[in-house]
C-alpha cells in the first residue's frame, strides 16, 4: 500500500467520523429519565414505558414518535411536531403542548390533568376516555377528533374548534366553551352540567336521549340541531337560534326561552314554531299637506279646521289682554 492510498483511507475516515458522532449526540440526548432536545429531530423515536423526571422538546420534529405508557409529567412539547405521536396510557398532567401539532394523534386513556393545549392542533386524534379536568384549550383545534367518554371538568375551552368531532357520553361540567364552533358535534348522552356555551355556533349538533342540566346556550346558534327525547332542565336558550331544531318528544322543565328564535323548530307538543314577521318594505315618507301657519304665541298650536278671530288687540280671542273682557271673571275680583 503506497503512500497515497493511506492518506485517502484516512480522508475518508475523517469524513465519516462527524457524521457518526452527530447520530451518537442525537441519541444521547436523553437518558433512562431525562429527556431534553430543543429544535432537534426524534421522529419515530421510541421513548415508551419510561419514568421521565424532565422532558424539554420544545419545537422539536416528533413525527411518529412513541410515548405510550410513559410519564411525562410538567413537561415541555411547546410547538413540537407530534403528528401522529403515539402517547396511550400515558402521564402528561401539567405539560405545556401550547402550539403544538397532535395531528391523528393517539392520546387515548392517558392523563392531561392542568395540561395546556393553547392553540394546539388536535384534529382527528383520539382522546378516547382521556382525563382532561382543568384542561385549557383555547383556540385550539380539533376538528373529527375522538373524545368519547373523555372527562372534562373546570376546563377551558373558549374559542375552540371542534366540528364534527365526538363527545358521545363524555362528562363536561363546569367548562366554559363560551363562543366555540361546535358545529355537527355528536353530543349524545354528554354530560353537560352547569356548561357554559353562550355565543356559541352549535348548528346541526346532536343531543338526541340526553340529559341536559344547567347549561347556558345564550345566543347561541343552535340552527337544526336534534333533541329529540332530550330532557332540558334548567337550560338558558334566551337570544338562542333553534331555526329548524328537532325537540320532538323533549321534556322541557324550567327552560328560558325569552327572545329565542323557533322558526320551523319541532316542538315538543308536535307544533311548529312560528317564524318571525317580516320587515315590511320602505315606503315612501308620506309629506302631510301645508297647513295654515300657526299662531306665533310659542306654544299655541291652531286646532285643526278652525281660525281665530282677530281681536281689536290683534290677538285671538281666546288668549287674555288688558283690553276688551276682562282678565278673571268679576267673581273672582274682591274688593280692596
Amino acid at each position: 500500500m503506497n503512500i497515497r492510498t493511506v492518506i485517502l483511507s484516512a480522508s475518508v475516515l475523517l469524513a465519516l467520523l462527524p457524521a457518526q458522532a452527530q447520530n451518537d449526540g442525537r441519541r444521547r440526548t436523553y437518558s433512562s429519565d431525562t429527556l431534553v432536545c430543543r429544535f432537534c429531530d426524534l421522529r419515530y423515536e421510541d421513548l415508551s414505558v419510561r419514568n421521565f423526571k424532565r422532558v424539554d422538546v420544545t419545537g422539536a420534529f416528533l413525527h411518529g414518535a412513541n410515548f405510550s405508557w410513559s410519564v411525562l409529567k410538567n413537561s415541555r412539547l411547546t410547538s413540537s411536531n407530534l403528528v401522529q405521536v403515539r402517547m396511550e396510557w400515558s402521564d402528561l398532567d401539567g405539560a405545556d403542548l401550547s402550539k403544538a401539532t397532535l395531528e391523528n394523534a393517539t392520546m387515548f386513556r392517558s392523563s392531561f390533568r392542568g395540561a395546556n393545549f393553547h392553540m394546539a392542533n388536535l384534529s382527528g386524534a383520539n382522546l378516547n376516555r382521556s382525563e382532561m379536568a382543568g384542561v385549557s384549550m383555547v383556540a385550539s383545534l380539533m376538528r373529527r377528533a375522538d373524545l368519547t367518554a373523555a372527562r372534562f371538568s373546570n376546563a377551558n375551552l373558549r374559542q375552540a374548534d371542534l366540528s364534527h368531532a365526538n363527545l358521545e357520553n363524555a362528562r363536561v361540567r363546569d367548562t366554559d366553551m363560551q363562543g366555540s364552533t361546535l358545529n355537527n358535534v355528536n353530543f349524545e348522552g354528554c354530560d353537560l352540567k352547569n356548561s357554559d356555551l353562550s355565543g356559541s355556533s352549535i348548528r346541526g349538533a346532536s343531543f338526541v336521549a340526553t340529559l341536559l342540566q344547567q347549561v347556558n346556550f345564550r345566543n347561541a346558534d343552535l340552527s337544526n340541531a336534534k333533541f329529540q327525547n332530550a330532557v332540558l332542565e334548567a337550560i338558558n336558550f334566551s337570544g338562542a337560534n333553534l331555526t329548524g331544531a328537532d325537540m320532538t318528544g323533549a321534556t322541557l322543565r324550567d327552560t328560558i326561552l325569552t327572545g329565542a328564535n323557533l322558526c320551523k323548530a319541532k316542538l315538543p307538543n308536535g307544533s311548529i314554531g312560528a317564524c318571525p314577521a317580516a320587515p315590511e318594505p320602505d315606503q315612501e315618507p308620506v309629506v302631510p299637506a301645508p297647513t295654515a301657519a300657526p299662531d306665533k304665541v310659542p306654544g299655541l298650536a291652531p286646532t285643526p279646521g278652525f281660525a281665530p278671530s282677530a281681536s281689536p288687540t290683534g290677538l285671538p280671542s281666546s288668549m287674555p289682554s288688558d283690553q276688551g273682557e276682562p282678565r278673571f271673571p268679576a267673581s273672582f275680583i274682591k274688593d280692596v
